[in-house]
């Protein structure tokens, strides 16, 4: 077995590519988590409206959210055919656009840019490629 081989089995073995992109969501949720810890800087970006409501203790509890949310997406990547695991992952994305969306929308602390965009797609994407594949995914065995 070539080491490309044996890497891609810690892959979902699942088919189709939600998994994966489930897989990658939780890996990028992890990073961002770290560096709510770390630095202030990332998070200001994505509350820019208002940069200065982002202090020290709203920046560890958002990665905290973040890790969290990341721990329901990878196990969810490893058992996407179990359905109260699906739906709990569902609701991570449907939670994340909420937030993200009344920030932007109703709160003013985030603006459409490169701190918002992503977390955007992220949760969008997520939450409608979920919602759309649910009976596809728990048909299988």
């Amino acid at each position: 077995m070539s080491d490309s081989s044996s890497l891609l089995s810690y892959l979902p073995q699942a088919p189709g590519l939600l998994p994966k992109f489930l897989l990658f969501v939780s890996v990028v949720s992890v990073a961002n988590s770290l560096q709510c810890y770390a630095t202030l800087k990332f998070t200001k970006r994505v509350y820019s409206g208002k940069p200065f409501e982002v202090n020290g203790l709203s920046s560890r509890t958002f990665g905290t959210w973040t890790l969290l949310a990341a721990l329901v997406r990878f196990y969810a990547a490893y058992n996407i055919n179990n359905g109260p695991v699906y739906d709990i992952c569902i609701g991570t994305f449907a939670l994340a656009g909420w937030h993200f969306g009344t920030e932007w929308l109703y709160f003013g602390t985030a603006f459409i840019g490169e701190g918002l965009t992503g977390p955007l797609i992220a949760a969008t994407t997520g939450l409608t490629w979920m919602l759309t594949q649910r009976d596809n995914y728990l048909a299988l065995p």
